[in-house]
């Protein structure tokens, strides 16, 4: 009898321990303050972010028409253009085999073109006499200009493959008049000017994707063409990423965006989602759809290229009463929340709430609480 007295003390002491140990955790809990948030009035957003890069409207890649090298560029990386502005010249890669053809060219075009020179001027003396007819005569003097044109043009051909070889094919024995001498230097320039490319918009050099010598593949060819540089228009900037498929059913073209860029981290830029791409694009098993927004960005502060998130609004909501996240809980269908009252022995009162939107990490409360209440976070 003894015995069993003396385990029922044990007991009872035992409990009363657990008993206070309980009732002092709680109440530490609930005076500290690092477990409690106070109801604030703030602003508060449901967002959907996407992750992506500043780009500009529309970008331009310059090829050349001809192949050969680069014989000198007339702009810089960052350099600012207008349409029609020269960038870049380009010169033919001759081979020797070519410059051969080109003074063959030459020499049998020459040699018709003063054949039918003479011809032309006999049949004229004849003509002037009444021997011909008007007619025959004119048969003549086409064949005639058109060996003039002919040699004309290879002349000029061979002049521009000249900008490519350290070879002179100029045959100093063809004779040549002033007239000549004009025609050549005409086509000449004419052919050299198709050399030069000229900027097809008006916008700033992002890149040089080529060095002075280096060898051009033709647009024209299979591979299409060699990327010399690109120019972009930068007048508007578009934000370009991605969105994860649970969450592009939220999102319609002209809601407000807010583009953040490490480098103004405190700065978020306003922008306008104005595209969503209708089909998804599946990456290791994630499948994410293209969203772009037009950004408004006055000062030019963002650079084409940068790293960028965007917070695309669904809603948002100013000057409401706010609370985290970790101090709803819910019970059957009531959202509660835990009050601090310190007149109560268990330090907080239970209080049913209404809320509002959420962004995650802090919700907005309808009814239930005012500001300056103090509410008790989940352990």
């Amino acid at each position: 009898m003894k015995k069993v007295i003396i385990i029922t003390i044990v007991v009872i002491v035992i409990l009363a321990l657990i008993f206070i140990s309980i009732k002092g955790c709680l109440k530490d809990d609930v005076n500290d303050l690092s477990n409690t948030a106070k109801v604030e009035i703030g602003n508060i957003a449901r967002t959907v972010v996407a992750t992506g890069k500043i780009e500009p409207l529309y970008k331009a890649e310059v090829k050349s028409k001809i192949g050969g090298l680069v014989k000198q560029f007339f702009v810089e990386e960052g350099d600012r253009v207008v349409f029609g502005q020269k960038l870049v010249e380009v010169i033919p890669g001759t081979t020797p085999v070519e410059m051969v053809q080109a003074r063959s060219s030459v020499k049998i075009a020459a040699y018709e073109k003063e054949v039918a020179e003479k011809r032309y001027q006999r049949e004229k003396e004849l003509l002037q006499k009444n021997l011909i007819s008007p007619k025959e005569f004119d048969e003549i003097a086409v064949n005639y200009y058109s060996a003039k044109a002919r040699f004309y043009a290879a002349m000029a051909q061979m002049r521009v493959l000249e900008q490519g070889s350290n070879i002179s094919a100029l045959a100093d024995e063809i004779e040549l008049t002033q007239e000549d001498k004009k025609e050549i230097e005409r086509e000449t320039r004419e052919a050299l000017a198709s050399m030069t490319i000229i900027a097809p918009i008006e916008g700033i050099v992002l890149s040089r994707d080529t060095d002075k010598g280096s060898a051009v593949i033709p647009m024209t060819s299979a591979y299409g063409g060699t990327v010399i540089m690109t120019l972009a228009d930068i007048s508007e900037k578009h934000f370009r990423g991605d969105v994860d498929e649970a969450d592009i059913g939220k999102v319609s073209l002209g809601l407000p965006t807010r583009i953040f860029v490490e480098s103004f981290p405190d700065q978020p830029f306003t922008a306008e989602l104005t595209h969503i791409s209708p089909m998804g694009r599946e990456q290791e098993d994630i499948v994410n759809f293209e969203i772009r927004a037009m950004i408004r960005d006055p000062e030019g502060k963002l650079n084409v290229g940068m790293s960028a998130d965007a917070e695309i609004i669904l809603q948002e909501h100013s000057n409401v009463l706010v609370i985290p996240e970790g101090a709803i809980h819910y019970e059957n269908d009531k959202i509660l929340v835990h009050v601090q009252d310190l007149s109560l022995e268990e330090g907080f009162h239970e209080v049913e709430i209404e809320k509002g939107i959420s962004d995650g990490i802090r919700t907005e409360v309808l009814t239930g609480v005012k500001e300056g209440d103090v509410v008790i976070l989940a352990q």
